[in-house]
């Protein structure tokens, strides 16, 4: 163990110092007030005689943000046509990269502009790097060290303990190799380390395999591609399908089909078994089909039906099948998002030595606004999430009724994991079944490295013990991310749980749960670029 602690300290010490370096190097920022001397003056001056832009920088002595926001509107517009013309090729890549840093430095003034406003999406979208891989090889190693705390839990099986408190030290370190040697075929290996030591007695490291495929699709078409191997799936907002991104994550051994017959249309068929190496013990199969209609960016209506046989302690004709929707709607600043799901199956109940008929649903409604206050990037978050349960399941009866997402990534449910999925909580033997889950969320960018954020949950119960409170309690996170470049990061968060009478009446006490944490996302990589064709 001392020599894998020392190992993540010179790496982390690595990072520290290639992430100086980096943020020396960045620079970027545009003063209030700048000359023509200043190199935003130069590039949008270039840019704008390049391609005919009418917007020429006022002649004065110091120019304001303002100024140079209004020429770099008129150049982005000239720019745009030209993409929408002769397609995005024919502007190259450079001088994209040159629009990309002054839109990101000027954005909160050129969100004053309501040609800007009107063009905001087309123009992120050709400004956005291309999703092809730009290498042909890539190897390094990602993922995070973290240190947390907590009172009033145990982090051993996230449980409500009132008095206990614990800390950990955990890490995820994920070794990589990707080739790309052609435009149609991809292969990637990828290891992981995961493991904590602290409070409880807690020792615990296992190092594997995490994805390892090969994914191929048809020379020159999008129509068909094929992956198989080891690999995660993550689909819409995680709310059902997703890797768990923040602990050991999740992936399986399976194939995926993908089908892009028209380019608004995907389709999706996989089937496999879960990976057991980071699988926390469950066992089974899992295989769907997951299809999306793009009608532009941020609008699309997707379909999925999964059927799911993974469980920890299986029974004979145990399944879970998912049934979903989910659309999503861009209106300017504001993101709608909507998901429905309902699912039946089979669920092994213990009081009958027999299976019952799952017959659950519940979904959540979800709206995103940004806007610009006082010159900051705002982002607010509204959402309702429901999960159905039953009297049945609160008494020990029958769960045929509650709605699972066993394989959820979303933050809907709490980022402090008192909640597992949206089926309900035991405390002390006593259930609560079913949850609805309303949030109320800000962030803003302080600076462009710095993001602050604050999120409220209140939680409430559908089904109790004759006695018992529905209310379960608030949850308060707040959230400090300091990006110092792309490949390293620092979050600092704390979290209170504020409990409900469910947990006083249950537990016999009115404590509240308090979690905090510090960490460090890193991503260290080299690679090869591929080499452009030479035109004969």
């Amino acid at each position: 163990m001392k020599n894998l602690m020392m190992l993540f300290l010179a790496v982390l010490f690595a990072m520290l110092v290639c992430g100086a370096a980096s943020a020396h190097e960045e620079g970027g920022e545009i003063p209030a007030k700048v000359t023509k001397a200043h190199w935003a003056c130069r590039d949008i001056s270039e840019l704008a005689a390049k391609y005919g832009a009418q917007g020429k920088l006022p002649e004065k002595e110091l120019l304001e943000k303002k100024d140079l926001a209004e020429s770099l509107l008129a150049v982005m517009e000239k720019v745009l046509a030209k993409c929408q013309l002769e397609g995005r090729e024919s502007v190259p890549q450079e001088d994209l990269d040159r629009l990309a840093a002054l839109h990101e430095a000027l954005k909160v003034e050129l969100a004053q502009y309501e040609a800007y406003q009107t063009r905001r999406e087309s123009i992120e979208q050709m400004l956005a790097k291309p999703e092809v891989p730009a290498f042909e090889y890539k190897v390094g190693v990602n993922g995070f060290l973290r240190g947390e705390g907590v009172g009033n839990f145990r982090l051993t099986d996230f449980s409500f303990a009132a008095g206990h408190d614990e800390g950990r030290f955990l890490y995820r370190v994920k070794p990589y190799a990707y080739w790309h040697p052609t435009d149609w075929l991809d292969i990637h290996a990828e290891g992981q380390g995961y493991g904590f030591t602290g409070g409880s007695h807690q020792e615990y490291n296992k190092f594997s395999l995490y994805q390892g495929f090969i994914e191929a699709r048809i020379p020159g078409s999008d129509l068909l591609a094929l992956k198989g191997g080891r690999q995660e799936f993550n689909y819409g907002s995680a709310f059902i399908l997703g890797p768990d991104s923040f602990y050991d994550g999740l992936s399986f051994d399976a194939a995926r089909l993908r089908v892009k017959p028209v380019e608004p249309l995907t389709v999706d068929l996989l089937a496999g078994a879960y990976a057991t190496p980071f699988s926390g013990g469950v066992a089974g199969n899992l295989a769907g089909a997951y299809t999306t209609y793009a009608f532009s960016e941020g609008n699309a209506v997707e379909a999925y039906s999964f059927l799911d046989s993974g469980s920890i302690d299986h029974h004979a004709g145990e399944y879970l099948a998912i049934w979903g929707l989910r659309g999503t709607a861009k209106l300017g600043p504001v993101s709608l998002e909507f998901e429905p799901v309902y699912e039946s199956g089979q669920a092994f109940n213990t009081a009958r030595n027999a299976n019952d008929g799952i017959d659950a649903f519940g979904g959540h409604l979800d709206a995103t606004v940004e806007s610009v206050l006082a010159g900051y990037n705002n982002k607010l978050f509204f959402s309702y999430a429901y999960g159905s349960g039953s009297s049945n399941a609160a008494n020990g009866v029958s769960a045929a009724r509650e709605f699972r997402t066993p394989d959820n990534n979303t933050s809907l449910i709490g980022d402090m994991h008192v909640f597992g999925d949206l089926s309900g909580v035991t405390v002390n033997g006593h259930h609560a079944s079913g949850l609805q889950i309303y949030t109320l969320g800000w962030g803003v960018d302080a600076t462009k490295e710095i993001n602050f954020s604050a999120t409220g949950r209140y939680f409430l119960a559908n089904d109790v013990e004759a006695g018992f409170s529905k209310n379960l309690g608030l949850e308060t996170d707040f959230t400090l991310t300091y990006a110092m470049n792309d490949n390293l990061s620092v979050i600092a968060g704390y979290d209170r749980f504020f409990t409900g009478g469910f947990f006083r009446g249950a537990s016999g006490s009115g404590k509240d749960i308090d979690y905090g944490y510090l960490m460090v996302q890193f991503n260290l990589s080299k690679s090869k670029p591929k080499m452009k064709p030479v035109k004969g």
